[in-house]
């Protein structure tokens, strides 16, 4: 819809409605993005974000590769066992970083209501710039996995970027663990090149 002004010849933007937020998803900026390129393109009213829309068709495409997060922030995650020390160890590393160093830094933690017993999230960004990403990592250069059993049951390198680096605890040596990991993760690391 256009609007009047009471200043002859200015109009008033296009006003449209969407949803974000469905089914838990995270409105990110790459959703904003998302929304901007559908509005200079065809806008599209009550759109939804965020999510496959394969009901109502109401989805905006979206721009898998969209990123505001500076080259120089190291972006990691960490899979951890809740009660191993995965999450611990991390909230020391980024009180460390962000008061022993120039960097500032930013940690997330995402585990179960009982803890000990269930899988543990770690996001940690930390670079030169302050830090106002309230997102989870979702191009980490840096994938830690601390309990190989996870690879089995979890998409644990869907959030590593190309040429990344993933550490892997395990019982295997170098020259063994590539025969035990699921080809599923053997097929990422040779396409994402970590």
């Amino acid at each position: 819809m256009q609007g009047r002004c009471s200043k002859p010849g200015v109009r008033l933007a296009r006003s449209w409605a969407g949803r974000y937020g469905l089914s838990s998803k995270e409105f990110t900026p790459r959703g904003q993005g998302d929304i901007r390129q559908s509005a200079e393109a065809k806008p599209k009213n009550h759109f939804t974000i965020g999510i496959n829309d394969d009901l109502s068709h109401t989805s905006l495409d979206f721009d898998a590769e969209f990123s505001t997060e500076s080259d120089k922030v190291v972006r990691a995650v960490f899979y951890g066992l809740g009660s191993d020390g995965t999450v611990g160890a991390n909230k020391n590393s980024i009180k460390i970083i962000g008061e022993e160093t120039d960097n500032y830094a930013q940690g997330y933690f995402v585990y179960d209501s009982k803890k000990s017993g269930s899988m543990t999230v770690s996001h940690l960004r930390f670079g030169p710039q302050p830090i106002r990403s309230t997102y989870l990592v979702t191009k980490a250069n840096f994938v830690a996995c601390h309990q190989p059993g996870f690879l089995e049951r979890y998409d644990i390198l869907k959030d590593a970027a190309p040429g990344g680096t993933f550490l892997l605890n395990t019982p295997f040596g170098p020259n063994d663990i590539w025969d035990k990991l699921p080809r599923p993760i053997q097929q990422q690391v040779i396409d994402k090149k970590t």
